[in-house]
């Protein structure tokens, strides 16, 4: 059994994943403030409606991987638990290619029931996507984006 602070916002076979304006508009400024490098967050609420998100530190700034400082992560998921909510998925950029799950993003994925996002800034509009793991790889997932609940 998980424990509360770890969400599944695909415990239920058609659950739609929703994310509020007022977390997408602070994720995308975000990330074009750490363009042309990766950007990372913990994607945070109940059920499957992402509310918040906590920024994620990297130990180095790179534009092809995104990694997290492992006394961050911590204090990320105390975050969550104290604030009685769930971490529902993780959201990265890739800054200089499509939003894609690379190899890499394939091979390190290691909470499979969360959501994963990337947005890309390799064009001139940020592009972006949901994807659920689902045996060996990712599926595509749509969402929307709500109003403030």
């Amino acid at each position: 059994m998980s424990p509360d602070w770890l969400g599944e916002p695909f415990a239920f076979k058609n659950n739609k994943l929703s994310l509020t304006r007022k977390v997408h508009k602070r994720l995308l400024a975000e990330a074009q403030e750490a363009f042309p490098y990766e950007y990372s967050a913990l994607l945070i609420g109940r059920g499957a409606a992402i509310t918040d998100h906590i920024p994620m530190t990297s130990p180095k700034k790179d534009m092809h991987t995104f990694s997290w400082d492992g006394a961050a992560f911590l204090r990320a998921l105390a975050i969550i638990r104290e604030a009685n909510l769930q971490w529902l998925g993780v959201l990265h950029t890739h800054p200089h290619t499509p939003p894609i799950p690379s190899q890499s993003d394939r091979n390190g994925w290691h909470y499979r029931s969360l959501s994963y996002w990337i947005v890309s800034l390799a064009s001139s509009e940020p592009e972006w996507r949901a994807y659920q793991w689902n045996e060996g790889g990712f599926d595509l997932r749509s969402y929307t984006i709500t109003e403030e609940a």
